[in-house]
């Protein structure tokens, strides 16, 4: 009867050690500020396309990005791949490899995913890109 109780105790309490205190949401520190890019070229495909990037960002220096996407049936959503490399200040090079996830509304696509860079570090991204305008924009988010 002593176990019984002690797991009806532990369960009771089990709430609060799950409850994160987050509202529900995750907050990510930003790596660097919000890059403005140059879309320099978009190739569709029958299952998606590739659009081609770049622009400054921050201590990556001048970045070129390409996010190859593969659509979902409904056309509203799918899969991404995205391969970045950036030509720094100092003559080196930051290259990084990501992927993730994409949801279209309207003419706007908001493409999350992960990036592995080659120095170990590890970025959360966001990039929105406006089919209509041309504008895209790349937010970097520190995971690791």
């Amino acid at each position: 009867m002593k176990n019984v109780f002690l797991g009806l105790l532990a369960l009771s309490f089990s709430h609060i050690t799950l409850a994160d205190g987050h509202g529900g949401k995750l907050a990510f520190e930003q790596r660097q500020a919000s890059a403005p890019m140059e879309v320099t070229s978009v190739h569709l495909t029958e299952t998606g396309g590739t659009i081609t990037a770049e622009g400054q960002m921050g201590t990556y220096g001048r970045t070129y990005v390409t996010y190859t996407l593969t659509a979902r049936p409904d056309g509203k959503s799918g899969w991404v791949k995205v391969e970045g490399r950036g030509a720094m200040e100092d003559g080196g090079f930051a290259s990084g490899a990501g992927v993730g996830i994409y949801s279209r509304d309207g003419t706007v696509f908001t493409i999350h995913f992960l990036v592995n860079m080659q120095d170990g570090t590890q970025n959360l991204d966001e990039a929105v890109f406006d089919a209509f305008t041309r504008e895209l924009s790349h937010d970097v988010y520190i995971v690791q």
